[in-house]
Parts: C-alpha cells; structure tokens; sequence
C-alpha cells in the first residue's frame, strides 16, 4: 500500500471568536490523483486550502505532507499581476523561478499545449496585464503554471477556472488531465458542478457533518436519492449537523 501524498486527521479549527470550522476533519490524497473539493461558501474551502499549504498553523490534529514545499504550487482565488508587466514578461519571470531557458520552456509548452493555447497567447502576450480581463490572467497563469513549475508534485487549485470563457475552460482540463496522467496530483475547489461531470472525478464534499468522498457526480446523486447534482447538494448542505 503506497503512502498518501497528503494526510490529514482529527483536524479541529476555529477562527477566534467563532464557531468551530472544522471538527475532527480527516481524508487522505493519493499521488498523481485529480480530487475536486465542494461545498458551500463559508464550509472553510479557502481555509482548508490555507492550512495544507502553511499558512495556517493554530490548529489541532496532524497534516502530513509527503512533499516539499517547493514541490507544492498554490493558485489562489484572486491573483494579482503588476499592470505595468507585458503578459510575455510575466512568461520570462515564471521561466527565471523554474530554471528554465526560453528555448526550452517553448518546447515543454510544445508538447502539453495545442495549437488553440498557443492562438489565444499570441493575442495577448504583448499586452499588459491590466488589459485584459480576469477570466485570462486565471487561464494564462494556470496554463503557465502546470507546464512549467517541473519540480512540482501537488498543485492545490481555488476554484481554478472562474471567469474563464467555456472555451478555453475545456482546453485548460484537457491540460489538467494530461499533466495528473504524468504523475502530479491536483486538489481543485470548485462550485461548478460541470466540472465534477467530466469523467469520473472523485470529489470530498465538504460540509458542516464533515468531508464525505464520493467516487465521481453519479455516486453523489445516488448517495442522497436525488436525480440531479444541484438537489444532491442542496440536501448535503441542510442536513442537520451532528
């Protein structure tokens, strides 16, 4: 039996002051899985987030992490750019931090991207990052990130394509699922239920009973009696806690 990449037990936290957010969490990630994470707004999605990459640390139970730190990428919810950057220096800078020379990053890019990325990047690489919209810095820099961060092991995605076209959300999956098949891991949040739909991908719903795993969309359904994710979910989230 092989070691989870990511093991969290017994996990109690609350923020001072309020009730607790967690009590008595525990799950456990596989290397080279595709996991989604659901729940509703304030069940600590974000804040689960924040304690498997170390940013929370006053809290009670264990996180093993079978990884480095710099075996780790962390995309949050909102990401900055400085404006006065050209979307191609932003390429250069991520290129600088993961030792790669531009000659070579083209050819990592030429072997995970298809011809549509490479499309939309020539129309925005000589912008600057002000100029273009939220849904493309979310599409650029994740698209940079899971291509080009090579000593990176676990990716941990917040609601990775919000604001992103239906378009380009399709090729960023289909870049998703070619990187998790060469062995990286990643722990994606999401509220939108298309995108647990896509094959079969496990999922933790995160509630306040806990953190329940289901094996993919269907298995949720069938679990709560219910004939449609939106009433599966509905039913999770107001069943009385324990």
């Amino acid at each position: 039996m092989t070691m989870p990449l990511l093991k969290i037990s017994a996990l109690n936290f609350s923020y001072k002051g309020h009730p607790p957010v967690f009590n008595d969490l525990s799950f456990e990630i596989e290397q080279g899985e595709l996991i989604g994470l659901l729940g509703e707004n304030g069940a600590g999605k974000t804040t689960l987030f924040n304690i498997i990459k170390g940013g929370i640390n006053d809290y009670e139970g264990t996180v093993k992490r079978h990884f480095s730190g710099g075996e780790m990428v962390s995309l949050p919810q909102v990401i900055n750019l400085s404006g006065t950057l050209r979307n191609e220096e932003v390429f250069d800078l991520i290129c600088c931090f993961n030792k790669w020379t531009k000659k070579d990053a083209w050819a990592e890019l030429n072997r995970k991207w298809n011809e549509d990325f490479f499309i939309r990047y020539e129309k925005i690489r000589h912008k600057r990052t002000y100029t273009i919209s939220y849904g493309e810095k979310r599409w650029f820099i994740i698209s940079l990130m899971l291509t080009l961060c090579k000593n990176a092991r676990f990716f941990l995605l917040d609601e990775p394509t919000v604001g992103i076209d239906i378009q380009y959300r399709m090729m960023l999956w289909d870049l998703i699922n070619e990187i998790t098949a060469d062995g990286k891991t990643i722990f994606f949040s999401t509220h939108i239920f298309d995108e647990l739909t896509r094959g079969q991908i496990p999922f933790y719903m995160l509630s306040k009973n806990g953190v329940k795993r289901y094996s993919d969309m269907d298995n949720f359904i069938h679990s709560n009696n219910e004939t449609t994710p939106e009433r599966a979910f509905i039913k999770e989230i107001m069943r009385p806690g324990i």
